[in-house]
């Protein structure tokens, strides 16, 4: 029986955060997920071709969930009835020439008339440009213009459907922030309507170099975007490395006492197929006093228990991403995780592939 295969990517240990460049010459990428999962990978791609002279920098594609009812996102969408902006407003800043001053700004929040709450200013530009414009894709459009950002960010479906819950105790549950509350064993999440995905989107999947997943909330944030009709069939069709990124830590409420292996087999039920060549992990040991704050709240490491319940050809690959900030945050290093994804990149040399329209692409439903 042939073995999974399994490597390991090593960083320069003096490494310098890059400049990042503004051309499009390069691979084209594209990475799904949402919350700060998704931004950290988006920056790290620019983090590391603008680092490599020799590298061009890439065509970035984000394409985020959109299934968010809580926060801001969730008030404002019932409020104005707009799609969920907060993962947009993210990656937008992300992908932004300065990210880190233009994150203080559209991160900022103020308050707004008739509204209830603070509402990050970015949500609201995002909310105003789609009255402005009368759509929200060119809203989008227009505050990408504005900031300059190094790539495209598009929501993976215009539909206005939310997230659905099933647990192992027959209860049923409508909504992301009721899920995530309920804190129970999930059997499965479905949307609670068919979704068509935004054609731009599936287009950027079809015709890319280089697919990535994750990390992000496995129910809430990665599922959801692949039960949107036709895009788990795309990410399933083409001959681009495909790479899932495995997330640091348990979510409480939502995969606790989950392993690596586990991820991979919810995300194999829900989508029917072996979608990714490459599964990420981090190799990195974390500071002992941050495991213990969040063994206090019920959030663990992912570990790899060795079970494999996808194809033989998915390669595990580990490599030093995570990282403990100062203030005893564990999280994804986008810089490193940007080396990783660019070196999986250049050792797949994936060949450029012919152009392809959404209309060939089989959907399948997953309505309520």
């Amino acid at each position: 029986m042939p073995r999974l295969g399994a490597m390991s990517i090593a960083f320069p240990p003096n490494r310098t955060t890059p400049s990042v460049s503004p051309r499009r010459d390069g691979p084209r990428v594209v990475a799904l997920g949402g919350g700060t999962g998704l931004p950290a990978v988006l920056r790290g791609l620019l983090y590391a071709y603008g680092g490599a002279p020799a590298l061009p920098s890439p065509d970035v594609t984000g394409i985020v969930t959109v299934m968010d009812d809580g926060g801001s996102s969730g008030r404002l969408r019932q409020a104005l009835g707009v799609l969920p902006m907060g993962d947009v407003r993210n990656c937008l800043s992300a992908l932004s020439p300065n990210a880190s001053a233009i994150g203080d700004i559209l991160h900022h929040r103020i308050s707004c008339d008739g509204i209830e709450g603070h509402h990050p200013v970015g949500n609201l530009l995002l909310a105003a440009l789609s009255g402005v414009h009368g759509n929200m894709m060119d809203a989008i459009r227009s505050l990408s213009a504005m900031l300059g950002t190094s790539g495209r960010v598009l929501p993976a479906t215009l539909a206005d459907v939310h997230l659905c819950g099933e647990f192992n105790d027959g209860t049923e549950v409508r909504g992301e922030t009721a899920i995530t509350a309920r804190r129970g064993r999930l059997d499965r999440v479905r949307l609670s309507a068919s979704a068509r995905p935004l054609p731009e989107a599936i287009d950027a999947i079809l015709n890319a170099d280089l697919v990535v997943v994750g990390p992000g909330s496995l129910y809430t944030s990665l599922i959801p975007t692949l039960l949107i009709d036709g895009m788990a069939s795309a990410l399933s069709a083409i001959t681009a490395p495909r790479v899932y990124v495995a997330n640091l830590m348990t979510q409480p409420g939502e995969t606790d006492e989950f392993t690596l292996a586990d991820h991979l087999a919810a995300l194999r039920y829900h989508t029917k197929c072996d979608l990714f060549d490459y599964v990420l992990v981090n190799r990195r040991p974390f500071a002992a006093s941050a495991l213990a704050a969040y063994a206090r709240d019920g959030a663990h490491p992912v570990t790899h228990d060795g079970r494999r319940p996808w194809n033989f050809r998915t390669r595990i690959v580990t490599a030093s991403i995570g990282v403990t900030t100062p203030s005893g945050v564990i999280r994804h290093d986008p810089v490193a995780l940007g080396y990783a994804l660019t070196a999986l990149a250049r050792r797949a040399h994936p060949q450029p592939p012919a152009a392809v329209h959404t209309h060939h692409v089989p959907h399948t439903s997953h309505a309520a």
